[in-house]
This record gives C-alpha cells, structure tokens and sequence, in this order.
C-alpha cells in the first residue's frame, strides 16, 4: 500500500472520513433503498483503492499514476450512474429492457476496474478466479455436458453483472457490505484505537502467563480474544504476532514452530463469536438465519478449536520442557483490571442482538459506547486526530472489503444465471458414490483449493454455492452446511502452497515461509476435524437437548485431545507408533460417534492415556 503526501493524503483521509461518517449516519438512522445504498457505498470506497494500491512493483510509492487517477474516476462514475438512475433501474426488466450503450461501456469498464482492483487489493489468484468465470460466461454455449448453457449477448452479460439488481457488482453482497460489514469494522476500528488490543494482550499474559509454555498459551489466548474484534487473520498475526513470536523465541520455541502456533492461533480468530469476520453476516443472509442464531452455534465449534490448539501447545511444552514466564515479566493484575470496561463492548453487542437489535443497530450503538469509554482514562482519549486516523483507516479497510465483494457478486451472479452452480453440485454429488463422508471430504478439497490465496469471505461465498447445495441433499441441516464450509474457507488460510496467515507470521519469526506453512497445517489438524464433528453431531451446534450438548461437547473435546496427543508424539512421556495410532483411532471415533462406538473411544483413550502415564 503506497504511502501518500501531499494534497493527496489529505483528500483520501477526507475521503475515507466521509465514507466512514456516511455508513454510521445509515447504520444508526436507516439506509437509502437497496440500489442508491450500494452504488454510493462502491462509489465512496473502489477509487480508493486505485489511489492506495500500486499496480506493480515499480509504480510510484508515494502518489497514484496519472492511469490510477484516471481508474478511479471511472470507479466513481460507474456506481454515480447506478445512483443517479436508480429510480428507472429498479423498474426496468433484466433481460427485456434494452441495455443503453453508456451502460454497456460504464458496466465494462466497472467490470474490468473490479477485477483489476481485486488483483492490486487482493491478491492475483482472487482475480484469475473472477476471470475464469467471465471466461467461462461469455463461452458458456461451448462447454460439455451439465456446464453447457445457451449464453448472452455481450450487453446482457454487462446487464448481469452491472444492473441486474441482487447480483453482480451491485448485487446483495455488496448490500452485506453497506448494510453490516462497514459498522462492524468501524466497531473494530474504535476497539482498537481505544486500547482494547493491548487490553487483550495483557489480559492473556496475565491468564496463561505462569504457565507451562506460557509465551504459547499467550498467543492461543491472545488472538482468540483479538480475533473477535479484528476479524481478519493476517490482521490477528501482526497485531498479537509482533508480541507473541519474539516471547515464544525467547521461552525456547523453534522459529517455525512459534510461526506456527501464532498462524494456527490468528487463523482462528474468524471463528470466534462474536464478529467471526464478514462470511458470518453473509451466511445470515444467505440462509435466513438470524445473526445470532450463528454465533451461537459457533461458540461450541470456536472453543473446540482453541482447546485443540491449547493442548497441542501443552504437549510440545512438556516434550520440549518449557518453562513459565516470570512473574516480573507479567503485567501486574490490579492495573489491567483497571480497564475491565473494555469488555462491556463485547458483553453490549451480543446482549443487543439477544434482545432482537439487527447487527448494523447493535454496532451502531456499541460504537457510541466506545466512544464515550475511551475518556475514562487519559491515554485513550479519541482525540480529534486519533478519531480522524480510525474513521480513514476504517475506510480503507471497508475499500478492500467491498472490492472482494463486488468481485464475488459477479461470480455468484455467473454461477446462479448459468446454472453452473448446481451443475457443480451434481457433479460433486456423483463423484461422492451417494456417501455423505466422502462428500464432505470432496467439498473440504474444493474449498482448500478455491480458498488458495483467496481471502476466506470471497472464498466461502464461492464455495457455498457449490458445496452447501451438494451437502443439502444429504440432508444435512442449512446452518451445518453453511458452516462446514466456511470453517474450511477459514482454514485455507493455513493450508500451502499460499498458506497466507501462515506466510505472514513466518514474516515475523525469521522462518522459512514453506516450512512454516506445512508446519502450521500439521499442527493445525486437530482444528480441522470440528467440521466434521458437528457435521455429524448436530449437538455440537446447540441443536439438540442439553444432555445432548454437554455429551457431544465432552465427547468432541475429548476426541481432539487424543489428536493433539497424536500429531505431537508425547504427554507425559514420549508416545510410540503404535500409541500415535490408537490415539488417532480414538479421536476419530470420538468425533464420529455411531452405533455406539464412541464408547470404544472412551475406552481406547483413557487406555492410552494410563499407558501413557505408567511409561513416564
């Protein structure tokens, strides 16, 4: 990202203000109708990017090109269209109407923009993706078999994507992005301007500090608390990353491994109620599903995963004999308790959802709140500057957020009008020989590879048309469905050859990025067998009665215990082969408990673990 000067740093500062005081005025007052909403919300964030991202190495750092002015005044006339015609848009007929020549030039143009500002923005393979179904668009009539369709005439494809009112660039998804996604990371922009990042740092150095392989259960503790308010995995790496990779170095970690953990340990962060990053919202509605509903059944999920993580951290420390930090290296508890008002945002906004607030009204709020809290201590104050800094940058991470979802609306909208989506589902469908694991194990493949240097929201939005609808026939409840791929759309992030999140605490460790990577998806294994658990254990989702529940959690946690055990090779002594193998055995019967085997589980695990313990 270019670091401007000049008049240019200041307009896009009162650009991003602008667009940040525009959100939380229709957050807390009510939107313009869908179309209007939409096109000024695309209008006041995509020229951003042009004038932020560079379009190669070479191009100047410190202002856009005369080529990026240029785009981003085309990215600003394409949505000023759409708002300026609202009134005739929302009443003309897709696929009747004459598409206008200026709409044709504008809606390619726009087309192009967003593709192009994916790749700056994004990454290249989030782009290539975006081509390959324009591609596969306009050649449609030629392709075999289920995926061949009639096509469209150039205009009626740029009417697709460009006017059509619930998909393309326009589309729902982008209505997500004005409606909900921006106060949330406003909300977040606030959390963190006001102190609560460091808040939550010191608060896991004081919870798991005097531990064994402390400096580990620090970044464990530390990045799921900070997932909930960042809500990006790379995000989650740097901001706990910079404090918990050099402590874990120190405590005796190998780079690799410390890279790992922290990868491991961000990554988790977009799974963690109660923000769960952009996809929760999407999946709310997509599915119907109130928000909350969501995040309560994901709160199961979220706390299996860091157990798993948890107790992958214990067993490496006491193999590798770790020590605690000491206690003159941790923060004294009396002055961190001093700022426990810093939960009250968190406690706020899901009490208002509870009571029935719609998401972008709760934040709202809670965004006043934080306000009004960062006072009440001196260092804190959002000062004018500090407010003007967190309102742009805001912005510019609302910029980013946007452009993947235009990008994916044209994807959804391609797939959806083809018929290529359930094309792809019957094809996931007979490729699975009518065997619900070997098509859950078939979508978590297509999700790990669409999800390759894709960030998780653009990626789970893909996936789920394809992988939610094939799972569906199986009679897999929606909310299961939807979640199952989107824990996999999180979990790309860690899983190589683009293993990003990963990349980026390698970054910060000094360790090779490959190595890492494979490193982090090893250690990280435990964390990928929830799916499947609630998949077939509905409990696990708060689906069921409360002995139900408490079973399944038990037996789930269980399960990822042994698993834990396994991967690492030792608990209190070293584990050989063969107790590797029965400790894998028992989480996978553990997980996947039918016809009584899970008995056989509890069996074989506590039998592995007095094994275990007489070796010591």
């Amino acid at each position: 990202m270019r670091s401007l000067k000049g008049w240019v740093k200041i307009f896009v500062i009162v650009y991003g203000v602008a667009a940040s005081f525009f959100h939380l005025y229709t957050s807390g007052y009510g939107t313009f109708e869908p179309r209007t909403q939409r096109g000024l919300h695309l209008l006041l964030l995509l020229p951003i990017i042009y004038l932020l991202f560079p379009a190669t190495k070479k191009s100047p750092k410190d202002r856009p090109s005369f080529f990026d002015g240029i785009a981003s005044i085309l990215c600003f006339l394409g949505p000023l269209y759409i708002v300026t015609e609202a009134e005739r848009l929302n009443f003309r007929m897709v696929g009747m109407d004459e598409v206008r020549t200026i709409e044709v030039i504008l809606g390619s143009l726009l087309v192009i923009l967003v593709v192009e500002a994916c790749r700056r923005a994004l990454s290249k393979w989030m782009a290539i993706t975006i081509a390959f179904f324009l591609v596969y668009l306009a050649s449609a009539p030629y392709w075999p078999g289920l995926l061949k369709f009639k096509g469209y005439s150039f205009p009626r494809m740029v009417e697709v994507l460009f006017l059509a009112g619930d998909e393309g660039i326009f589309g729902f998804l982008t209505g997500i992005s004005s409606n909900i996604l921006y106060i949330y990371i406003l909300f977040a922009a606030f959390m963190l301007s006001a102190g609560v990042g460091n808040f939550l740092i010191d608060f896991a150095v004081c919870a798991a500090g005097w531990a064994r392989g402390g400096p580990a259960k620090i970044a464990v503790i530390s990045s799921a608390l900070y997932g909930t308010v960042s809500g990006s995995t790379v995000a989650n790496v740097y901001a706990t990353g910079s404090f918990t990779i050099p402590l874990m170095k120190k405590g005796g970690f190998a780079p690799k491994q410390a890279a790992a953990i922290e990868a491991i340990a961000g990554t988790g962060g977009q799974v963690m109620p109660p923000i769960m990053g952009a996809g929760a919202f999407i999946m709310s509605e997509v599915t119907g599903i109130p928000y909350f509903k969501i995040i309560q059944a994901a709160a199961i999920p979220a706390i299996l995963y860091y157990l798993a993580l948890f107790f992958v951290v214990h067993f490496i420390s006491i193999k590798q004999s770790m020590r605690s930090i000491s206690k003159t290296d941790r923060p004294s508890i009396l002055p961190m308790l001093r700022h426990a008002y810093y939960f009250l945002p968190f406690i706020l906004v899901v009490t208002l959802l509870g009571y029935g607030y719609s998401p972008a009204k709760s934040a709202f709020y809670v965004v006043l709140i934080i306000f009004a809290l960062s006072f009440l201590d001196r260092k804190t104050w959002m000062t004018p500057k500090k407010l003007i800094d967190t309102l742009s940058q805001a912005a510019i991470n609302a910029a980013i957020i946007a452009t993947a979802l235009a990008g994916s609306g044209m994807v959804v909208g391609i797939l959806t009008r083809t018929g290529a989506a359930l094309a792809f589902g019957s094809v996931l469908l007979s490729a699975s020989l009518n065997n619900l694991l070997l098509a859950m194990i078939l979508v978590f493949l297509v999700v790990s590879v669409l999800g390759t240097g894709i960030p998780t929201t653009p990626s789970y939005i893909i996936a789920v048309t394809v992988g939610a609808s094939a799972l569906g026939r199986f009679d897999v409840a929606l909310l299961s469905a939807h979640l199952f791929v989107f824990y996999y759309a999180v979990l790309s992030d860690l899983t190589p050859p683009d293993a990003i999140t990963a990349f980026a605490a390698a970054n910060l460790a000094g360790s090779e990025m490959m190595s890492t990577g494979v490193e982090a998806f090893k250690l990280g294994i435990a964390g990928f067998l929830i799916p499947f658990a609630f998949v077939f254990q509905p409990a696990l989702l708060l689906q069921g009665t409360f002995f139900q529940i408490l079973k399944a959690s038990g037996l789930t946690a269980l399960g990822v215990i042994c698993l834990a055990a396994s991967l690492v090779g030792h608990i209190w002594s070293p584990l050989d082969s063969l107790q590797r193998l029965l400790f894998a055995s028992a989480a996978v019967l553990l997980a996947f408990p039918t016809l009584g085997m899970e008995f056989i589980g509890i069996g074989l695990a506590l039998g592995c673990f007095s094994w275990a313990r007489l070796r010591k």
